[in-house]
């Protein structure tokens, strides 16, 4: 059994756009977990209209508030394992498939994994903006970078999840569902080495594209090393300063917090227009939080 998970919030037409290309796959789903993070915009009855909520197919699942991508992909997996589902796919609402052979190449990678004993997955496709990466792949930015680097159509031990990601049943039995209480932010980067840890294998599968937008980062050079720039709104940032720092002070990696979350942060910060001030403050309570093991949805958005 394959199931899909969409987590979606206030993003009916993308949900739609995305949603069809998944019934255009020429290896079809089993079932689609759409968790509805209890958008306002009419999700349910847009779904409605198009007649899907009828279908065996389709599971909607509306949270009764907001718990955040992470709380839906917690409520997603949940939902797909405690099914039956073999294999999961997850994936939020403003992407999608690049072709109809998108899951097809991504399902004939992980049959082929599994007739090699490998069993607990954490596979990924390839996700794009045009010809750049909407997340870059260790050092590397572009669609031909990420092709040259690859071997066999692999690049192995490099992933960006969530988005057209499957994860195996045998590595959900393992390791268990997302954080939830990570609200948003991290989550996905969490489930990732949570899989490393317990010796999944993780690989981008290249022929399979998936399509998702790009953050506007600007790159720069610190200390030699490129980095790349982004600022969101304020209670965004206290997420991504909290959770990183939970999870970077659980690997021990104490430089990362001070270098990525507070002296490459700042730079960012007083580099790019934005309401400094405020910004800074979430950024040092997000890590102070973090440190302190404070989660949960403390800021609202």
């Amino acid at each position: 059994m394959i199931a899909a998970v969409i987590v979606t919030y206030n993003r009916k037409e993308l949900l739609v756009e995305n949603i069809n290309m998944l019934l255009n796959q020429t290896w079809p789903f089993d079932r689609i977990f759409i968790i509805d993070n209890c958008s306002s915009d009419g999700t349910k009855e847009s779904l409605r209209k198009k007649g899907w909520l009828g279908q065996e197919l389709f599971v909607y699942i509306r949270t009764p508030s907001n718990i955040g991508g992470a709380g839906g992909f917690y409520t997603g997996v949940k939902a797909a394992y405690e099914a039956g589902a073999d294999w999961i796919v997850l994936m939020d609402d403003d992407g999608r498939a690049a072709d109809a052979d998108t899951f097809s190449t991504l399902f004939t990678v992980a049959d082929h994994a599994y007739r090699k004993k490998r069993k607990m997955l954490f596979l990924n496709s390839l996700v794009i903006q045009g010809d750049f990466l909407s997340f870059k792949i260790g050092n590397l930015y572009t669609v031909s970078e990420a092709k040259a680097l690859a071997k066999d159509g692999l690049i192995e031990g490099e992933a960006n999840p969530f988005n057209g990601t499957l994860i195996s049943r045998e590595l959900v039995a393992r390791i268990g569902y997302p954080n939830p209480n990570f609200f948003i932010k991290g989550d996905e980067v969490d489930y990732k080495q949570r899989s490393i840890d317990a010796g999944a294998y993780i690989a981008t599968v290249i022929d399979s594209v998936y399509i998702h937008p790009r953050p506007e980062t600007h790159e720069r050079k610190v200390l030699g090393i490129k980095v790349p720039f982004l600022v969101e709104v304020p209670w965004k940032e206290y997420y991504t300063a909290r959770n990183f720092t939970y999870m970077y002070k659980k690997q021990k990696m104490y430089k990362a917090i001070l270098f990525e979350l507070i002296f490459v942060k700042f730079l960012a910060v007083f580099s790019i227009e934005c309401r400094k001030a405020l910004t800074i403050r979430m950024i040092l309570k997000g890590v102070v939080d973090g440190w302190r093991g404070k989660l949960g949805a403390q800021v609202k958005p």
